[in-house]
């Protein structure tokens, strides 16, 4: 395959200190003579050097042995991104690329330092790794449970046949060591794994079988037209090995899926649809193939939201569907892939969302204590027309419920953007910022306050099943909202930073989150919405607590409420015991502290949309009684 020669400034070679570029078999556009076992694996990568270009690329080369995929050990090229610091308070995202011979003919340094250096991403750490000598036994799909390859029979040989083990080695093997060299983030969200072609099949398998490895996964025209049947057209449909993965076992929570293919990729038309097979088998992976008539279940069926249109709509699904116009299955498309794909893992901000006025969206900000997460920011109405003014902060937790309801768990948001809008409008609420921070797969445990766990006795530590203390974040998740989320929104907005503009707010488990957050940080926060509080987790272990951890009253007013209809008809009791607690602290009720009933109201954003400007008037009102409504509530 041909490929131009990578030339940047103070490329490394790791083992002989070599920069790449300059030695006489780089500039002759060959391959690197290979280092030692015994200094690629125990020889520390150079992470620093003080006279190299700070905006600039620079590539260590390892050889890593690889037992039962190649006899020789595989070149591993690792590319730090411009800025990178091994001793930087937060890791880096790690991108591992299949085929890694052809990261110039893709113009994968190029494309990084380009993309980085404008701001338009936060470049991961890249590990590009040259394809297996048997690149077409090594990639494909595996059985992990099983431990065995899935093996696709084609006219060219068997497909896959080492494919479990190659996908061993990469878990088991280069994964650590690359965790243990470089200042890596090791949660799945800041992991990602990109192919093309049969890589791409392979970086599908290594996403679909690794969840809690790689959450991330592009595929550039991948070789979804695998199965296992070489009869006719119908038995290929029918056995497609990529289809059938995604049929048959449980969707990974999380997990997030880049599937280009270009227009031009072949002629073929299996199923005679007038579109060809690459474009097909992708979008059947995608979407579902016949799936409501006995066919295969696709990411859309099986609960993934699926940005079909991509290309033209970007947007914040979990499976974005990238159709190249004239792309073919060769180099210089996967070069004009690649920008597409950087943006869409790596993005700084967010895709738009549609909303009232004026929502930035921060795609997967970083954080040293939990996974990263998007950050959604709403700015007031007059928040770019006088630049003198500082705002109030609220931030509140299921960050996808509040603003556009096509991102919302049920199809309904909270219409934040639009009840601030006309609750501004009408003299009712101080204007201010609320950022609205995502939730994860990971939401029980970093909802769930930790501290009233270790203070509950062992028998009402049951509703945790046989999950530990070690499995609750909590106590992360506000160590990040406090030392790092509010830092930055503090430093880029024009806030109001002190503890009596500052509030929380959340419902459910999003509730307890709240409560928990001022309790544990009551210089930051001075106000706290809980909405349909689930109270019921550990028979109220959380109400125990919050009696002798919640601030005296004086300088913090705190809202409640509950519908009486589904889950939330659990609460009453629950919340009787709350308020009776709250007098001896020295809350004065409708003044300190509100509670609010709502007969009828269900546990669902629809019900919280419908009383959003109760908790609002109270924590933000301008004189007006606080919690009075149109909608009513006691």
């Amino acid at each position: 395959m041909a490929a131009t020669t990578l030339r940047l400034s103070s490329t490394l070679l790791l083992a002989a200190v070599i920069p790449l570029a300059w030695t006489p078999a780089a500039r002759a556009g060959q391959a690197p003579a290979p280092a030692t076992r015994d200094a690629a694996m125990h020889g520390a990568p150079r992470t620093a050097d003080d006279t190299r270009d700070a905006s600039a690329v620079a590539i260590d080369v390892l050889h890593v042995p690889a037992p039962g995929v190649a006899e020789a050990p595989l070149r591993v090229r690792v590319l730090r991104p411009p800025g990178y610091r091994g001793d930087a308070s937060v890791g880096h995202a790690v991108l591992y690329v299949n085929d890694g011979q052809d990261a110039e003919a893709v113009q994968l340094a190029r494309t990084l330092e380009a993309l980085a250096r404008d701001g338009t991403i936060r470049a991961p750490l890249v590990v590009a790794i040259d394809m297996p000598p048997d690149r077409i036994a090594a990639y494909g799909y595996s059985d992990r449970i099983a431990g065995r390859a899935r093996v696709a029979p084609t006219r060219h040989g068997d497909v896959g046949a080492k494919a479990h083990a190659y996908s061993e080695w990469l878990a088991t093997t280069l994964v650590p060591l690359i965790d243990a060299r470089y200042r890596t983030r090791t949660m799945p969200d800041a992991r990602a794994i990109l192919g093309w072609s049969l890589g791409a099949a392979h970086a599908f398998n290594m996403g679909w079988q690794y969840p809690e490895l790689f959450g991330r996964v592009g595929a550039f025209s991948p070789s979804f037209w695998l199965s296992t049947a070489r009869g006719d057209a119908a038995a290929v449909q029918r056995t497609r090995i990529a289809q059938s993965m995604v049929h048959g076992t449980p969707p990974r929570n999380g997990a997030r899926f880049f599937l280009a293919v270009g227009t031009a990729e072949e002629a073929d038309d299996r199923d005679g649809d007038g579109i060809n097979d690459a474009l097909d088998d992708t979008r059947d992976l995608a979407l579902g193939w016949n799936a409501d008539a006995g066919g295969l279940k696709g990411l859309r069926q099986a609960g993934y939201r699926v940005d079909e249109h991509w290309t033209t709509r970007p947007g914040r699904g979990d499976v974005a569907l990238h159709v190249l116009d004239g792309g073919m299955h060769r180099q210089d498309s996967w070069a004009r892939m690649l920008p597409d794909f950087l943006r869409w893992a790596y993005a700084v901000r967010a895709p738009h969302i549609e909303a009232a006025g004026t929502v930035e969206g921060w795609h997967d900000v970083p954080s040293r204590h939990v996974a990263s997460r998007t950050v959604d920011v709403w700015l007031p109405p007059s928040y770019g027309t006088d630049p003198s003014r500082r705002y109030p902060v609220i931030y509140m937790h299921d960050g996808q419920n509040l603003f556009d309801p096509a991102l919302s768990y049920t199809g309904v948001d909270w219409d934040v953007d639009g009840t601030m809008t006309r609750l501004v409008a009408q003299g009712a609420v101080r204007e201010a910022i609320v950022v609205g921070v995502w939730n994860t797969p990971l939401r029980f445990s970093e909802y769930m306050p930790r501290r009233p766990i270790e203070a509950a006795p062992p028998a009402r530590r049951a509703f945790m099943g046989t999950a530990t203390l070690d499995d609750v974040h909590s106590d992360a998740y506000l160590r990040f909202l406090v030392d790092e989320l509010k830092p930055f929104v503090d430093a880029t907005y024009r806030t109001r930073p002190g503890r009596d503009d500052t509030f929380v707010m959340g419902s459910s488990m999003g509730g307890l989150i709240s409560l928990y957050a001022l309790a544990e940080h009551p210089q930051v926060f001075g106000g706290v919405g809980a909405v349909s509080t689930h109270w019921p987790a550990g028979e109220g272990i959380v109400i125990d607590w919050l009696q002798a951890h919640l601030p005296r009253a004086g300088a913090h007013r705190l809202y409640f409420d509950f519908g009486t209809a589904t889950l939330d008809a659990q609460y009453p009791p629950y919340q009787e015991r709350m308020d009776a607690a709250l007098p001896a602290l020295g809350y004065r009720e409708e003044r300190d502290w509100l509670t609010r009933r709502f007969e009828g109201a269900e546990h669902n954003e629809a019900a919280w949309k419908a009383r959003l400007d109760v908790p609002l008037r109270f924590l933000l009102g301008t004189g007006q009684a606080p919690g009075r409504s149109a909608e009513g509530g006691r």
